[in-house]
């Protein structure tokens, strides 16, 4: 006996866990299963594609205490967090030039 105090149900239960953990750990790092590489690579992505949804609803949250129209004029994620870190604070909205990043009447309406 490895461990005296264990009883056999333990041991059993114990076996089969690190036997299903074993199997994961094989299947998830085996170079030979493409299709788990696949599966894994699609599953990052979309945990990605969550975090940036994240981070984006987030920006828009907290600059719409500041300047809540905008959400509405500027609809696209990265348009509207690449008009925040020009712009910084409102202030600067009719200085400053967002010709590269919208377009020309949305920019107008902003200003």
């Amino acid at each position: 006996d490895i461990v005296p105090a264990l009883e056999e149900t333990d041991r059993k239960a114990m076996a089969l866990g690190l036997s299903h953990s074993l199997s994961r750990y094989k299947l998830k790092f085996s170079p030979d299963k493409v299709d788990t590489m696949i599966v894994q690579a699609i599953g990052l992505l979309d945990e990605l594609d969550k975090e940036i949804n994240t981070y984006a609803m987030r920006v828009r949250e907290w600059y719409g205490w500041h300047f809540p129209e905008m959400g509405k004029i500027v609809t696209d994620n990265i348009e509207y967090a690449k008009v925040v870190l020009k712009a910084g604070i409102r202030l600067n909205f009719k200085n400053t030039d967002f010709s590269d990043i919208l377009t020309e009447d949305i920019e107008k309406t902003m200003k």
